[in-house]
């Protein structure tokens, strides 16, 4: 068990310090030539809109899950009269 827990550790370590090295790495890729730089911007453009569309769509969600959750002001249906 404490062994697992020492790799767990480890592993989260590295993560975190990968993490950190990440914007140091891309600045080396985009600095290598104007064809890396270019496709890097557009994988970046890429990846923020699909999350910005994400965002959206689960906020959208979101409010109408709590939407249903309060009365509306309007009139009861037919069948309910």
């Amino acid at each position: 068990m404490a062994v697992e827990l020492s790799r767990m550790t480890e592993a989260s370590g590295g993560l975190l310090e990968s993490i950190l090295q990440m914007p140091a790495r891309f600045a080396e890729i985009a600095a290598a030539s104007p064809e890396q730089a270019i496709l890097l911007a557009l994988g970046a453009l890429i990846t923020a809109g699909a999350s910005v569309v994400f965002g959206v769509v689960s906020l959208g969600g979101l409010v109408a899950a709590v939407g249903r959750l309060f009365p509306s002001g309007g009139q009861p249906p037919e069948g309910h009269r």
